[in-house]
């Protein structure tokens, strides 16, 4: 392993939003939220890199093994919580 980061966001630093439909499909509302609270990222030996995403509690929530070269991840993740 070349290298591990480890980072944690400000509450509100990091959000996204949830979309309420009806029965029929219609949007009802929104509602923003903070998916992760911090992160853990990492650099194999063979340059290729992965992340983690952690939860409120600082449990590991989500994990995309495979990383494009600008930080961009690829595929669906991998949940854990």
């Amino acid at each position: 392993m070349q290298n591990i980061t480890i980072g944690r966001y400000k509450p509100g630093q990091c959000t996204a939003t949830r979309i309420h439909h009806d029965d029929d499909g219609n949007e009802v509302s929104r509602e923003e939220f903070d998916p992760h609270a911090g992160w853990i990222e990492g650099i194999r030996d063979d340059g290729t890199s992965w992340i983690m995403f952690m939860d409120a509690n600082g449990s590991p929530q989500c994990f995309w093994p495979q990383r494009e070269p600008d930080g961009a991840v690829v595929g669906d993740a991998i949940e854990l919580t």
